[in-house]
């Protein structure tokens, strides 16, 4: 028996989320059933990530266990070549067999786009969300500083697992404008079940003056899903790296 981890990217337009269910059409369903093609059994596809349904991702990381002895290089060919043109896989490596790549994760980055101006945009449309006003970003920057740190994130928490700590620490979180283009990037030990499309959704209300930026440290403290801003959508959002 070995443990092979895997380097996943996918455009998640077409897909239910990351995790299998009963009938749509998920990421690791997709994955599940190629990986019987290809290792002639069964396995279970374990993700460090649980995400939205058309939520991308450009570095999730996974790992199943197997007897086929197939070298990782031909592992990560026969992947390639089978799965779907919107998955793909990066890597393919056997590592120790106590390795986890949900219960190990130290961390993870996210990004959130967001295009604004008049015109709707075309090529980046599914990986984007548009705007079509222009967004105060210095304002959103000083907002984004009061959610650094440890904090009881209930007020940022959608519906399920209400009986879970909501406390999490953000690392950092940051906005740069190139533009047209707004991307926030935020990197934390972990996140609750859409988190960070309702930080991100509150950071665009701060930006079109719907909320002040000194309305953020209230917000936490409150721990009421009501205060904070919406739940932006969920194809602006890709997961982009997963650390160990």
């Amino acid at each position: 028996m070995r443990t092979v981890r895997l380097l996943i990217a996918f455009d998640g337009t077409r897909y239910e989320g990351w995790q299998s269910q009963r009938k749509e059409k998920t990421v690791q369903e997709v994955f599940e059933k190629v990986l019987e093609r290809i290792l002639k059994e069964k396995v279970h596809l374990t993700s460090s990530s649980r995400t939205d349904s058309g939520v991308h991702a450009e570095g999730l990381v996974a790992h199943f266990r197997t007897k086929n002895q197939l070298p990782d290089p031909k592992i990560r060919a026969a992947l390639n070549f089978y799965l779907p043109k919107d998955i793909v896989v990066r890597a393919a490596k056997t590592v120790p067999m106590g390795f986890h790549a949900q219960f190990g994760a130290r961390s993870k980055l996210y990004r959130y786009s967001i295009r604004t101006g008049l015109v709707r945009p075309l090529f980046d449309a599914p990986y984007v969300f548009w705007y079509p006003n222009t967004l105060n970003v210095a304002r959103m920057r000083q907002a984004a500083r009061h959610l650094e740190g440890k904090h009881d994130f209930s007020a940022f928490r959608g519906p399920g697992n209400e009986d879970r700590s909501a406390v999490r620490t953000v690392k950092r979180l940051t906005i740069r404008k190139e533009g047209s283009l707004i991307q926030m990037e935020i990197e934390g030990d972990g996140f609750l079940r859409h988190m960070v499309r309702i930080i991100a959704g509150t950071l665009i209300d701060v930006g079109r003056k719907k909320l002040d930026p000194a309305d953020l440290p209230k917000i936490l403290a409150s721990k009421d899903r009501s205060k904070a801003g919406r739940t932006a959508k969920s194809h602006g959002l890709t997961l982009v790296r997963v650390s160990y």
